[in-house]
């Protein structure tokens, strides 16, 4: 994957695939293969924008495993804490 690829349009893909290589780890528990998938994430887009969208991108993969497991999903409980926006 071309890591200069990554942007707005593609974030959720990339998610997802990197999730889905992430389960080939038998060895490693729910939290460590999220922590793997989050690192990688942040390699890709750089320490500024990682930051900046991290709870997005926590809160992304918790509703795709969610969904994954066929678990009903109230998005009510979604905190609502940050923007998405940023005006230069």
């Amino acid at each position: 994957m071309d890591n200069n690829l990554i942007n707005e349009d593609n974030i959720i893909d990339t998610i997802i695939k990197m999730m889905e290589k992430t389960e080939q780890f038998i060895d490693k528990t729910g939290i460590e293969k999220k922590v793997i998938v989050l690192d990688n994430i942040k390699t890709i887009m750089g320490q500024e924008s990682y930051n900046r969208y991290k709870y997005l991108i926590s809160s992304t993969i918790d509703f795709i495993i969610e969904v994954s497991k066929g678990r009903k999903i109230n998005l009510n409980n979604f905190k609502k804490k940050f923007c998405c926006i940023s005006v230069k």
